[in-house]
């Protein structure tokens, strides 16, 4: 297992010297890094150290003093920023959160990981830090020891949440409980904020949109400077126990074309999306909305349309 193997990351000095360990481990992250030259920008490679944190490039003999001067940041046993977590790692032991964030920001991986810039000193753009930030949360253990991921637990809670539609208050109640119930050295947050923002790079694109609380309209568009609805004449906004005003009801609306893409770029969600063109079909059997009459009229209306198995059929 990676933490094993890489205990010596951690173990750097012995009283003002370097362990052997740690050097013979130095060099042996820098000949990975070698190995794996797309995650580099030319010769200068990704420096793990605490200040720098995977998003500044540098030469390996920079990386080489600021590991032996700083050490590595926290917690980082799967060299993923370097290459690892998309070849070796995922060969080691399967990891279905990582699986996840390579599904859903998978069309960018190549380029996520290989940020290039002019200058050492560049910032990765927001999209590349959200990717980096989501496989290390997706390879980082929870605590030391701990079989979940930060990545994992952040999913979980967040899927109780909507399944027992838990209130704000409740989820931070109990991620405080068990803040206290764990190793202190713990990478869980104590709220359900903190818990969002883990995930937050999966999230999809969306627009929050106010509505009428009985459903009548949106305060959209012509209608968005509204305060009541023009239809019944109920108010926009609510006040709170504190006396500030939020919307009475929030309609959130995802755009259909990132909606089809991260279906598309999930394995198993795409296979399934693209059934109706890849298995035989049964004879007098309904078994799939292909078989229909329905379907095969806009076949048969529109050839160019049933051509492509990946074009998606709205009803």
């Amino acid at each position: 297992m990676k933490r094993r193997e890489r205990s010596w990351m951690y173990d750097r000095l012995d009283g003002r010297n370097l362990k052997p360990d740690f050097l013979k481990g130095v060099g042996e992250f820098i000949e990975f890094c070698k190995e794996h030259p797309t995650c580099n920008d030319g010769d200068k490679i990704r420096c793990p150290c605490p200040l720098c944190d995977n998003r500044r490039f540098h030469d390996t003999e920079t990386v080489r003093v600021h590991l032996y001067k700083k050490g590595f940041v926290r917690n980082y046993y799967q060299w993923i920023c370097q290459g690892e977590s998309l070849v070796e790692s995922s060969r080691v032991q399967p990891n279905q959160y990582r699986d996840m964030v390579i599904d859903a920001l998978g069309n960018n991986q190549e380029h996520l990981v290989n940020e290039e810039g002019n200058s050492v000193e560049e910032e990765p753009n927001d999209e590349a830090k959200k990717f980096i930030d989501l496989l290390k949360a997706a390879g980082d253990p929870l605590y030391e020891g701990s079989k979940l991921s930060v990545l994992e637990m952040a999913s979980r809670i967040a899927s109780l949440k909507c399944e027992f539609n838990l209130q704000h208050r409740c989820v931070d109640g109990f991620a405080s409980l068990m803040n206290d119930a764990i190793p202190n050295n713990n990478q869980m947050g104590r709220t359900f904020n903190s818990t969002k923002k883990v995930l937050e790079g999966l999230e999809l694109p969306h627009e929050r949109i106010h509505t009428c609380p009985k459903g009548c309209l949106l305060f959209w568009k012509g209608d968005a400077q509204l305060d009541k609805c023009r239809v019944c004449g109920s108010d926009r906004y609510k006040k709170t126990a504190k006396g500030k005003l939020i919307p009475a009801k929030v309609l959130i609306y995802f755009p259909i074309t990132p909606r089809l893409q991260r279906l598309y770029a999930t394995k198993n969600i795409s296979e399934d999306m693209t059934w109706h063109a890849k298995n035989p079909r049964v004879q007098n059997t309904f078994a799939h909305p292909s078989d229909s009459q329905a379907w095969k009229h806009l076949d048969t209306t529109f050839p160019n349309f049933a051509s492509e198995p990946r074009n998606v059929r709205l009803g």
